[in-house]
């Protein structure tokens, strides 16, 4: 160790130990530049590199039917504008980009016009040109170059067109979001669905301002790092996806309800009508028809006059009058009163009966069977009169019945019945209260309300809640199950129940409810005319029916309501409607399978002109025909045909049509049409219902790029067209000239 070099090593040491120092101090030295002296550069710096708060927008969920069909989604639109600036700080660098803004955007000016009048048709090529230059010369930073709202696929195709496909900040093509509602089943119970505004997207109405939150979900939130010269997202907040509503109503059911109501309003030049459809069992609620007559003359769903409308319901009352003396014991079915003199005095007021019939002694079922006034409210005067205490009895024993009950509706704006009673009233209930209220005026009843109840002796006195929502899904996954619930559990005891019943089914097979009994099946319910003071004068009708089927074990109930000028009929004119809805619901579900459509007795063998083989060979096989054992080749399956049968075989001819030619599809279903356009990567437009009639491209002719083709559908008779069409092409061709180099004079 003598040998050791001490003092040459401490000074290596002490020489890299000083370049530590040096580079340390260099490197606290240069942090503190970076610092302070060039904080607002670097700050800069990051402003560019990094891109804080960007939303992640996420889809309004859809409210689907009862039976899967989507009744409302959320769709997109969108207006289209240009930014003709350029946005850079260095001045120099500005100029230069603005001028090669300015020099791309006028050399693909035509191509871009000419884009733009392809993908909206109904503004030509040099329309948009002169929109474009336009902007342009004024150098706007918002310039619309298109009026009207375009949906996500056109804007999807609109900017892949030259220019628009640039970078944004280049380009400056930016676009105004609208949020629209779209309804595939049109206006189909539209104001139960209700609509949200287009600039918020906020539920303004029916079940989407209900469920806003729901349906809207939440957006996330994310921030840009840029990273090798490219942006990547980073998510702060997850965002939320709108949620699914699914309803009780039935897409089938509500479109039946909505033309049945129609049809009779536009005939007795009615105002406005209501029709609600509901299970018994559960209180859904399969069709909500609202239909007012607007300014123009057509009836539009604008209003839901089922939960909103408070009404005098008039004699449908008498059956809660009437149920709420059985079940306190002081009238009974076999009662009888004597209205053979046709009226009744009551506190200075004369009432008068409608109907003739009942101008005699009559029992309970009669009173209600012929909606006598006089037997109604000498029956009640009878039961409860004689002092205030006793006719408050009356109010609070309706009351019991549930008709009153907040029915918790899943709409906004609903109202729930409103029964006077001397208590509420005070010193304003006179002398004749009581009998005005049992036969259905001074009290304000919303249809809903009506239907609940009729729905509650229908269901052996347990009142269920309406229900038009189930249960709410989010990506797949049940979030909120509503069940069906009970309002009442016990309106009334089952012995009333099945008077009740009694009564309201002697008023469709003896009273004057006959229009809406069925041959089919047994109906119980009760009529109701109620005239309404508009206006200083008693010139309209408030006409309903309210009732259950079948009375053996009640399925649904309905209740149909309308208003109209002058006089009118529950019975005569909402008993038609009902029995039509009643009898089109017990006719749904008769056939579980196709086999039980087969008539055995006659076998007519079906023609098919032109179809595809594989619903072909379905549904032959389906009807016990012998189809050919070839039809097993998956490729046959998929071909298109002419299909004929005798003697329980089917035999095809099948025809090819090349790939790249536009075949003849006049007479096709629409199904069969796509199939057939969409293997030849033709873009497809559809109008109409019914068969294929025309075709915008002809048959025969040759398939070009991106082609669209607008087919026209309709129940012409298409065999008819096509030999006119094979006709004519006879004629034209004798008549064309043998020598195409010398015309026919």
């Amino acid at each position: 160790m003598k040998n050791f070099p001490h003092k040459q090593v401490v000074n290596k040491y002490m020489q890299i130990a000083w370049v530590g120092v040096v580079i340390g101090v260099l490197i606290v030295g240069k942090a503190a530049y970076i610092m302070f002296a060039q904080r607002e550069f670097w700050a800069n710096k990051a402003e560019e590199c990094v891109i804080d708060s960007i939303p992640i927008q996420v889809n309004r969920g859809d409210i689907i039917s009862a039976d899967g069909q989507l009744l409302a989604t959320y769709v997109p639109e969108y207006k289209l504008f240009l930014d003709y600036n350029i946005y850079e700080p260095d001045s120099a660098r500005h100029v230069k980009l603005q001028h090669e803004k300015d020099s791309v955007l006028l050399s693909k000016i035509d191509s871009l016009s000419e884009g733009l009048s392809r993908l909206l048709p109904d503004k030509s090529a040099q329309w948009f040109s002169a929109r474009i230059k336009e902007g342009f010369e004024k150098r706007s930073r918002h310039w619309l170059i298109y009026p009207r709202r375009i949906s996500y696929l056109e804007y999807k195709e609109v900017k892949q067109l030259p220019y628009l496909k640039e970078r944004r900040n280049f380009s400056g093509f930016h676009t105004e979001i609208y949020n629209k509602i779209d309804k595939p089943f049109g206006s189909l119970a539209a104001r139960t669905l209700g609509d949200v505004e287009g600039s918020s997207g906020r539920g303004i109405s029916g079940l989407q301002k209900q469920f806003d939150s729901l349906l809207a979900g939440e957006p996330g939130l994310a921030h840009k790092v840029k990273t090798m010269n490219k942006y990547l997202p980073i998510i702060d907040k997850k965002p939320i996806p709108g949620a699914n509503i699914y309803t009780t109503i039935d897409v089938n059911l509500q479109d039946f309800c909505e033309n049945a109501l129609v049809e009779k309003l536009k005939e007795i030049d009615g105002m406005y009508g209501v029709a609600i459809l509901m299970e018994t069992k559960t209180g859904d609620v399969k069709a909500l028809a609202n239909m007012k007559r607007g300014e123009d003359g057509v009836y539009r769903d604008v209003q839901n006059l089922a939960v909103s409308q408070l009404m005098q319901p008039g004699s449908v009352f008498k059956t809660i009058s009437l149920t709420a003396a059985m079940e306190s014991g002081r009238v009974k079915i076999t009662d009888s009163v004597n209205c053979s003199s046709g009226s009744v005095t009551v506190g200075g007021y004369t009432i008068k009966d409608a109907s003739h019939k009942s101008a005699k002694i009559i029992k309970v079922p009669e009173v209600l069977g012929y909606s006598s006034n006089v037997g109604v409210i000498k029956l009640i005067t009878k039961a409860y009169g004689g002092s205030k205490d006793s006719e408050q009895q009356f109010c609070d024993d309706v009351m019991k019945l549930g008709i009153g009950e907040d029915m918790q509706l899943d709409i906004p704006g609903y109202e729930h019945a409103r029964i006077p009673s001397p208590k509420t009233l005070g010193e304003y209930w006179s002398a004749s209260s009581m009998a005005s209220m049992s036969i259905g005026y001074s009290t304000m009843v919303p249809p809903i309300s009506l239907a609940a109840f009729y729905n509650g002796i229908a269901n052996g006195g347990r009142m269920m809640r309406p229900r038009i929502v189930t249960h709410i899904t989010r990506n797949g996954e049940v979030i909120k199950d509503i069940p069906p619930r009970a309002i009442k559990e016990h309106m009334c005891s089952p012995q009333t129940v099945r008077d009740i019943t009694k009564c309201l089914r002697w008023v469709v097979s003896n009273g004057l409810g006959g229009k809406a009994s069925s041959p089919y099946f047994s109906v119980a319910g009760k009529t109701g005319t109620a005239r309404v003071q508009q206006a200083g004068h008693m010139g309209e009708y408030l006409i309903t029916f309210a009732g259950f089927f079948p009375v053996e074990n009640p399925k649904y109930t309905c209740v149909v309501c309308m208003r109209k000028a002058g006089s009118g009929s529950g019975g005569g004119m909402c008993g038609p409607v009902f029995k039509q809805i009643a009898e089109y619901v017990m006719a749904q579900g008769k056939h579980t399978t196709i086999r039980d459509n087969v008539d055995t007795l006659h076998s007519i063998p079906p023609t098919l002109d032109f179809t595809n083989l594989l619903y072909t060979n379905r549904l032959l096989s389906n009807f016990n025909f012998v189809v050919p054992s070839s039809w097993a080749n998956d490729t046959n399956l998929y071909a298109l045909g002419k299909v004929s049968v005798s003697n329980k075989h089917a035999k095809v001819e099948v025809e090819q049509v090349a790939a790249d030619i536009v075949p003849d599809m006049r007479g096709m279903g629409l199904r069969d049409a796509l199939f057939l356009l969409e293997k030849r990567h033709l873009k497809v437009k559809v109008s109409g219902v019914g068969k294929v009639t025309a075709q915008s491209l002809p048959a025969g002719s040759k398939i070009k790029a991106n082609e669209t083709i607008v087919l026209t559908l309709g129940t012409a008779n298409i065999e008819k067209q096509r030999k006119n069409h094979e006709s004519q092409s006879a004629v034209e061709q004798r008549e064309a000239p043998r020598d195409s180099g010398q015309a026919r004079p």
